[in-house]
């Protein structure tokens, strides 16, 4: 069968790591730019993402580092919900890090299947860390026109 829904967001521009553990990156837009959709199961508010349709997804999702002027190690996560928000777990988690002068620039990746069973409960968060916090001194990219920090979603087939 033919993929019923594809999405993918992007933060929509830089912004500096928040210095403390288990900030959510909240600064999201569907990418606009030489992309269609399909279908609209996904949206998000205030960076916690809902999901319209129950299924089997994979969901792709990368953490671009433009720059550091502080070295930092981080470990960018996606945490899911089954209980509305009341309670998270990390279900997917990479680590990277970053020099200055030597290496400031970063890209890491991670991907997972996961089960939308009750689109009523079930929410989605994109973390910029979790045990490594991402400094101050240290830029998250997004942009408006190209697509750096993002998060994918594909429904695979029926829950």
């Amino acid at each position: 069968s033919a993929i019923s829904n594809a999405q993918q967001f992007r933060l929509a521009a830089d912004q500096a790591g928040s210095g403390s553990a288990g900030t959510v990156l909240t600064n999201w837009e569907e990418v606009d730019t030489d992309y269609q959709a399909i279908g609209s199961n996904w949206s998000q508010s205030s960076g916690v993402f809902s999901c319209s349709a129950t299924g089997i997804y994979v969901c792709f999702w990368s953490l671009v580092v433009s720059g550091t002027n502080t070295g930092d190690a981080y470990d960018p996560n996606i945490q899911i919900s089954t209980d509305s928000g009341g309670s998270y777990n990390t279900r997917n988690r990479a680590w990277a890090q970053v020099s200055t002068g030597t290496v400031d620039r970063a890209h890491v990746q991670n991907q997972f299947l996961f089960d939308v069973s009750n689109t009523s409960t079930f929410r989605l968060r994109f973390r910029q860390s979790q045990s490594n916090d991402l400094a101050s001194g240290t830029t998250i990219a997004g942009s408006s026109s190209e697509t750096y920090t993002n998060i994918m979603f594909i429904r695979l087939g029926n829950t």
